[in-house]
Formats: C-alpha cells, sequence, structure tokens
C-alpha cells in the first residue's frame, strides 16, 4: 500500500478503530495469528498443529481468503476465536473494508501489551503490519512458490522473526535479501522451523511378498504433477503386473489409479497407508512437504523429485530416493527404474522402510516442532 492509499484509507481505517473501542475484545493471551485457508492442505495442517500447542491460550484466528472447503474449520475454532474477514469483501467495496478491518485490527492488537502476532503467506496481514505499534511479529513461510514477493518483501523491517521450513526457502530467501539490500540487517530474523508430525503408534507389519502397493497424496494442483504419477503408473502396471496405485486427493479423471478421495484425519490416513510400500511425489515445488514425514511414520518409502526442501525429508539412498532428473520424460524413467529395485529387492525394500520410521522419530518429530514455536513465542512475549 502506497502514501497515497493510506491517506484515502484513514477515514475507514479510523472507524474501525472507532469499532474496536466500542466491542472492546479482549484476548488474555496477546496471541493473534493471521492465515489465509482452513481448506485441506499441508500448510493448513502445519497452521493447525501450531494453534494446537497454544489451544490453552486461546488465540484470535483472523482467516483473510476464502476457503475451497471446511476441512480444517470446526478444528481452527476448538483452538481459538475465529474471524473471517474474507467474507466482507468483495470488488465494490473491498478499499474501504480493507481500510477498515485494518484500523478495527491494529487497534485490538496494539490495546493488547505485549502482543504477539503470526502470520503465514497473508497479504493483508503484511499491510496490516505497517499499523502495529509494539507488537512482536512473526512470519512464515512455507515456500516462495506462488506467492506475491513484492508484500513480504516490503514488510521485512516490521517482521521480528521470520521462520521459513527448510534450509532450500531460507537460502531463497537470503538471496531475495541480498536482492534487496536487507542481508546485513535481517539475515539475523531468519530462523527454520521444520514441519514435523505425530508418530504413527499403529503396528506397522507390511507383506513383503505381495505385490507393491504404491500411493501419491497431494490436493489437486498443478505444481503437483499428478499427470506424471498416472504416466508411471501405466507404465509399471504393464512391467510389474499385480503392482497397485493408489491416489488420496481431490481427484477427479484417475485411471488406472484407485482414487481413495480425500482423506484428512491424520489418524485415518495412517491407518490406511500403514499396509503400503511407497509414496511417490512428483513436485514442480515443495517447501517441506509434510505429506512425506506422515508417509515415512507408517513405514513407506518416498520417491519424490528434487525440488524445494524435498531433500531435507529424508537420506537419499537410505531412506527414500531423489529423482534429480529435470525433464519429464526422464523422471518417469527415473521414477520407474526405483520402483523396480525396490519390487527386486525386497530386503532392500524392508531396510528402507525400517530406515524411514526411524528418521522421522529422530528428527521431525512432533515434540522437537512444539519446543521450537513455543521458544519462539515465549521470546516475544518477554521481549
Amino acid at each position: 500500500m502506497n502514501s497515497l492509499e493510506r491517506v484515502l484509507g484513514y477515514p475507514f481505517y479510523y472507524t474501525g478503530v472507532l469499532a474496536d473501542k466500542m466491542l472492546n475484545w479482549n484476548n488474555p493471551g496477546s496471541l493473534f495469528f493471521f492465515f489465509p485457508h482452513y481448506h485441506t492442505g499441508g500448510a493448513e495442517q502445519v497452521h493447525l498443529d501450531i494453534l494446537r500447542i497454544f489451544a490453552d491460550q486461546k488465540p484470535f484466528i483472523i482467516i483473510t481468503k476464502n476457503s475451497r472447503n471446511k476441512t480444517y474449520y470446526q478444528a481452527m475454532q476448538d483452538t481459538g476465536r475465529l474471524i473471517e474477514i474474507y467474507k466482507y469483501f468483495n470488488n465494490a467495496n473491498r478499499f474501504i473494508v480493507k481500510n477498515f478491518f485494518y484500523g478495527f485490527l491494529a487497534s485490538m492488537i496494539n490495546r493488547h501489551p505485549k502482543s504477539v502476532v503470526i502470520s503465514a503467506n497473508s497479504t493483508i496481514f503484511y499491510e496490516l503490519c505497517y499499523y502495529l505499534n509494539e507488537s512482536y511479529i512473526i512470519d512464515i513461510l512455507h515456500g516462495l512458490f506462488g506467492i506475491n514477493n513484492k508484500h513480504w518483501i516490503q514488510a521485512t523491517p516490521k517482521i521480528n522473526k521470520r521462520i521459513v521450513v527448510s534450509q532450500a526457502v531460507y537460502t531463497a530467501v537470503k538471496n531475495i535479501y541480498i536482492t534487496n539490500g536487507f542481508a546485513d540487517k535481517y539475515d539475523n530474523r531468519l530462523q527454520i522451523i521444520h514441519n514435523a508430525v505425530p508418530l504413527c503408534d499403529l503396528n506397522i507389519a507390511k507383506d513383503l511378498n505381495a505385490p507393491l502397493k504404491i500411493v501419491f497424496i497431494a490436493r489437486n494442483s498443478k505444481e503437483k504433477r499428478f499427470h506424471l504419477y498416472q504416466q508411471i503408473a501405466v507404465k509399471v502396471m504393464q512391467e510389474l503386473p499385480g503392482t497397485i496405485f493408489y491416489c488420496i486427493g481431490n481427484y477427479e479423471k484417475t485411471e488406472p489409479v484407485v482414487n481413495l478421495g480425500e482423506i484428512c484425519d491424520r489418524q485415518k490416513l495412517y491407518q490406511i497407508i500403514k499396509d503400503f510400500h511407497i509414496l511417490i511425489l512428483c513436485s514442480i515445488s515443495e517447501g517441506f512437504p509434510l505429506v512425506i514425514a506422515e508417509a515415512m511414520t507408517c513405514g513407506l518409502v518416498p520417491l519424490a523429485t528434487d525440488v524445494g526442501g524435498v531433500r531435507e525429508t529424508f537420506q537419499d539412498g537410505i531412506s527414500g530416493f531423489l529423482i534429480k532428473a529435470e525433464n519429464e520424460e526422464e523422471i518417469i524413467a527415473e521414477f520407474i527404474a526405483d520402483i523396480k529395485k525396490l519390487d527386486t529387492n525386497r530386503e532392500l525394500l524392508k531396510l528402507m522402510s525400517n530406515s524411514a520410521r526411524e528418521y522421522v522419530q529422530e528428527n521431525i518429530n512432533y515434540e522437537r516442532f512444539a519446543v521450537e514455536y513455543t521458544k519462539v513465542i515465549e521470546e516475544g512475549k518477554n521481549r
């Protein structure tokens, strides 16, 4: 938002301030979260995991964009007070309503001493933070694919701590800092906190003599490249009859893949995939994909394209295989070669399955995740 837009928006901004004074909502924990969505997605699951850590403080959770479905709506609402501001936005009144909410939210946050505000990929928040006075501001970046860099870059001087989910995202952000002359000023505000999952406590006893069960788990979006998985399935089923390919997600035409639909409950997901052998991820871009850790704790061996933070989720050749090819034909061929390797060497499959479970337990465990986020937020409160 430029200076002229701010000046023009002040009448609506101060109307929002007045509305806050009249309502006088109180947030005892002085903890505010700004998340774009509550629909199905890896980032949304991570946001819910974070909210559950601080549920005893009953934080305010501001949802800034329309969601495709209500997968995590009730669960997020159960952790605090959910405020859905996107409902009031439309093309006709967006400027007025946006500035009203800037005033309302800034006033509410500013009157809470030692407030801590956490955001993730929220353009509305990046503009709002200019109006926050004494708040400790934390920004979470899951990745840079598909987001407008301008907003989070401009907000950088106001951010006290920027959490990135992988070394790959850290490097990308640091390079952007260098380009924008921020490197020496704000590098020390960057911190890596890997996403994590609760461990699967079900009995994992895979039938290593049965045909392979392979699964693809992702939302239906272009960067996941489901079409590659379908091509892999067609070719492998010709060469290894009996191999079964599944997908979990909001897909329609999936032949020859067996579609299990969307599964958003983590324990239900664990129950279904614990008997599977291999996870395939064909993405063109990833931050730190939660689904790999979820599959590994169930003993699946991940085969995944070497993009973003994927290589930080397992050890290549020990607990999974990185697909390093870049063009689609070579990617498909490399996936097929690794599937054949595991099919013909079931002892290797067993070793890698055990290694996958151990790696999650030692490196991507939920307890460490909770400790790291708690420490960051406590630092903000005790500043």
